[in-house]
């Protein structure tokens, strides 16, 4: 098992290619504020730019607490107020201006609340998304435009040049997968809207992670080269989601844990620990020999999870809103490939929409559709858009859900809704 507080390590070969890489130098400098996190990834994403010529600003965002009276070195997450430090130092080792800002409240309200709202609700979220697209390139875009300058990250993901099928001679900028495929982010960044493309850089989509901390070392970049990848959500650092909502909403109610088949197999303690296609941690088992069991339905309104063999899981018909373009969707081709979970590889698919539910229907059934989760659409690598599950429409349990219309946290839970700059 690997450990992942340990220091990462850079191999020989990493270290070869770090030194021979040349930074190709900016043919129009610009002004560019850089995401800084702390992590290797932004950091060397700062030297990279640096060295071209640009005119560099670091900005970081305080989105999540810190544990408070706890001394241990913080891990496996990130924006911590260790990561700041770290950011900080990555700026002054740069030569850029820096700033931190406090965007808990923000945070809050887009991110943290409906996290605990979803999973309350049998949903299963995915907090990233919203903190990518409505903090990190919602609102520290606008910041970026309001310096005059664009905005550059440490995300795994290539901008290209995307000629428009429908019009001749219009070409969109696009985002699209990544070099290093092991590392692609661009599952989590499917809401960027194609008028904001223009104004973001991701210089790390051409390049792996061994030789980005390697860079980061051929730099001198203070602590990051070494330092781990943030593993967990910047809010449950220990994994525990269950436990976070719960100190938000208080308990949820218990219910039964069904066979596909009937039969009553035992209790749980809120189907906020369950999410569809979970195999562990049921503490049930099947009743038929040599079966394995898969959570393949929550139903919060009677408080029931029904598990059941992984063919149960299969679905073919998918919905999902509100739609969020990243091309125009006329340039959209009828046949897409599709992607439900961040490590699933995309599917044939077509595509439907209604107002603004995005519907796609597989040539070959999926498994582990659960709403909460994204529903993303590509052209080949090329991001076209996505939506946030919100229905199986076929399957062996069909089921739609309703994305809560408000917070269920109380206005004192969760991250800090303080305003003041750090």
């Amino acid at each position: 098992m690997t450990d992942a507080c340990a220091p990462a390590l850079i191999d020989d070969d990493a270290r070869a290619r770090a030194d021979a890489f040349v930074v190709p130098h900016a043919e129009r400098p610009r002004r560019v504020v850089v995401a800084l996190s702390g992590g290797v990834d932004s950091s060397v994403v700062a030297w990279l730019l640096q060295q071209a010529g640009h005119d560099v600003i670091g900005v970081s965002l305080r989105l999540a607490p810190d544990d408070t009276g706890s001394l241990a070195v913080r891990h496996g997450r990130c924006c911590s107020h260790d990561d700041l430090t770290d950011a900080r130092r990555v700026a002054d080792a740069v030569g850029a201006p820096f700033y931190a800002l406090d965007a808990r409240a923000r945070f809050k309200d887009a991110v943290f609340d409906p996290f605990v709202s979803d999973w309350q609700s049998g949903r299963t979220p995915i907090p990233c998304l919203a903190c990518n697209h409505d903090v990190k390139l919602g609102d520290l875009l606008k910041t970026a435009r309001a310096m005059d300058a664009v905005l550059a990250t440490g995300h795994y993901v290539r901008r290209v040049a995307r000629p428009d099928p429908t019009a001749a001679g219009v070409v969109h900028a696009a985002l699209a997968r990544p070099a290093d495929r092991r590392r692609d982010q661009s599952y989590w960044l499917y809401g960027t809207p194609f008028a904001d493309v223009a104004d973001l850089l991701f210089p790390l989509g051409d390049l792996d992670k061994p030789l980005v901390r390697a860079l980061a070392a051929r730099a001198g970049l203070p602590v990051v080269s070494h330092k781990p990848d943030s593993q967990e959500i910047c809010f449950v650092p220990d994994g525990d989601h269950a436990a976070v909502v719960e100190r938000a909403a208080g308990p949820l109610p218990a219910g039964e844990l069904v066979h596909i088949g009937g039969r009553r197999l035992g209790t749980h303690k809120g189907v906020h620990h369950f999410t569809v296609g979970q195999r562990r941690g049921t503490g049930v088992a099947s009743p038929n020999e040599g079966e394995r069991l898969y959570v393949v339905d929550v139903d919060a309104a009677s408080h029931t999870v029904t598990l059941g063999p992984r063919e149960a899981l299969a679905t073919r018909a998918v919905r999902a809103s509100p739609l969020r373009c990243a091309q125009p969707l006329s340039s959209w081709p009828r046949r897409v490939f599709a992607q439900v979970r961040a490590r699933h590889a995309a599917q044939s698919a077509t595509w439907a929409i209604d107002g603004d539910a995005l519907t796609v229907r597989f040539d070959e059934p999926v498994h582990g559709v659960a709403p909460g989760q994204a529903l993303v659409v590509y052209d080949d690598d090329v991001v076209l858009g996505g939506a946030v599950i919100d229905a199986r429409d076929d399957g062996a349990i069909p089921r739609a859900t309703r994305r809560p219309s408000a917070p269920a946290s109380s206005p004192s839970s969760g991250p800090s809704s303080s305003g003041s700059s750090v």
